[in-house]
């Protein structure tokens, strides 16, 4: 049987995250007899309840699943309530990859409706702003050019995107200006620009919220 575009879907979001029929059986409890089924399109018309589970078990949108385009994160879902867009990397959150397709939407308060637009939440891979963020956190992030020193902020450098602690000074003598790039995790030295260098350092937002695993 020809595989459908919706089958074609699932099965590339289970090899991107490197999992086995058992592994997302696990994940979503269903059999993976049937998880094979979906995705040689044997079976085409997947029920509603098992097609928010196969999502959320791929880390994606049921929309995405069925080819459906995305909502706007501006599509309010009650009051001071909208849907944020999903990354799972930072760098696929601010554009430094051809590919920065928005994993799902999450509903997230927004205190201000003219705002909305600046938001999205990114997973976070990696350990050194631990024990604040830890990997596989998720940061609610608010698009900016500048963030006040001390504060933890996503930056670009080049096509490159790290959340870090950042702080700014004026040097002395040579040392005209510098910023520095602080990570929590101790084991992490700090990174530090000085005069021209620190043009190669761009703020593209401030971290706003943390949500934790369980």
């Amino acid at each position: 049987m020809e595989m459908t575009p919706t089958a074609e879907r699932i099965k590339q979001r289970r090899r991107a995250l490197g999992l086995s029929y058992q592994r997302l059986a696990e994940r979503t409890g269903i059999a993976r007899s049937t998880l094979q089924r979906y995705e040689t399109g044997n079976i085409r018309n997947i029920p509603l309840d098992k097609l928010n589970v196969l999502a959320e078990g791929l880390e994606t949108s049921a929309r995405f699943i069925l080819g459906m385009p995305e909502p706007s994160n501006a599509e309010p879902i009650g009051s001071e309530i909208y849907k944020v867009p999903v990354f799972d990397s930072v760098s696929a959150g601010f554009g430094a990859y051809a590919d920065s397709r928005v994993m799902c939407y999450i509903p997230t308060y927004i205190e201000h409706s003219g705002e909305k637009e600046d938001f999205l939440w990114i997973n976070v891979k990696g350990d050194s702003m631990a024990p604040t963020i830890d990997d596989g956190d998720r940061i609610l992030v608010k698009r900016r050019d500048s963030v006040d020193s001390g504060s933890i902020a996503v930056v670009m450098i080049g096509d490159e995107a790290f959340v870090k602690r950042i702080k700014y000074g004026r040097g002395k003598g040579a040392v005209k200006s510098w910023v520095e790039l602080h990570s929590i995790n101790p084991y992490y030295p700090v990174r530090r620009f000085e005069n021209e260098e620190t043009n190669n350092v761009r703020v593209v937002g401030l971290v706003v919220e943390v949500s934790k695993k369980l």
